[in-house]
């Protein structure tokens, strides 16, 4: 019976996919996230990770235009979502959410890992710095 239950909780631990951080930072907290990862705010806001397009120019790399890295995203507070990205290329960025009459504040200050070469980067290995405010 033992073994049935430690099979049934790490069969159910695999299915799931989605991370969520435990940490409970406060709003205005810089966090670092990767793909499919959730933090979920003091304040009770969410935001999630939910997918990295790159086309930053490799070091040793002579690249025409230098490239951005896009950041999608998830924000949701009381059951209301909102889906919104944001263009980084080297120097923090910020964009403003409307998220059921509440605007936040998205700001991304850095994308890891930069592209070494031109082998293409998995969504799970990138890192992402941001901080959610009011």
């Amino acid at each position: 019976m033992k073994n049935l239950i430690i099979a049934l909780l790490l069969a159910s631990t695999a299915a799931c996919t989605q991370e969520t951080i435990d940490l409970s930072p406060k709003l205005a907290t810089k966090v670092e996230l990767s793909f499919d990862t959730e933090v979920v705010y003091q304040e009770g806001v969410k935001i999630k990770i939910t997918k990295i397009e790159d086309s930053r120019c490799p070091k040793n790399v002579t690249c025409v235009w230098a490239g951005m890295a896009r950041v999608f995203f998830t924000i949701t507070e009381k059951s209301i979502s909102k889906d919104g990205s944001i263009d980084f290329e080297s120097n923090p960025v910020k964009t403003t959410i409307d998220v059921g009459g509440q605007k936040y504040n998205v700001e991304v200050s850095d994308v890891l890992p930069y592209p070494k070469d031109t082998n293409e980067t998995s969504q799970k290995e990138y890192k992402v710095s941001l901080t959610l405010s009011k």
